[in-house]
């Protein structure tokens, strides 16, 4: 039993858990296509690589539940590009061109994410 509490005594634990320094993705927004389809809007904050935005068709099995079919990655020149187009504004100021009115309407969500940030491994 001694033999067994000296072998015990020489295992070293960190004093303090390792840090992840791997990116960390937040959900901004999911976008309802239909109550198999949606697109996430996500940002993704990398010490390495930086900070972009992910847009994520996904789609609904019941065997799988949610899984990705396709990603586009929009770096913050592309993102603030789109916003332009767009027409979001800051400031007060009137966007040159107006989208049709079908497209600032919004239905109602079905679906809303439960978990809003995750850090990948």
């Amino acid at each position: 039993m001694s033999r067994l509490r000296l072998i015990l005594n020489c295992i070293a634990f960190p004093a303090t858990p390792p840090v992840m320094t791997g990116p960390t993705e937040t959900i901004l927004s999911s976008i309802p296509a239909s109550d198999r389809e949606r697109l996430l809007v996500v940002l993704i904050q990398s010490p390495e690589q930086g900070t972009r935005m992910e847009l994520r068709q996904q789609s609904f099995s019941k065997g799988i539940g949610w899984f990705t079919q396709s990603t586009v990655h929009l770096e913050p020149g592309q993102v603030a590009a789109l916003r332009n187009a767009l027409g979001a504004t800051t400031g007060g100021q009137r966007p040159a061109r107006r989208l049709p009115r079908e497209f600032s309407t919004l239905s109602p969500t079905s679906w809303e994410p439960k978990v809003v940030h995750a850090d990948s491994a």
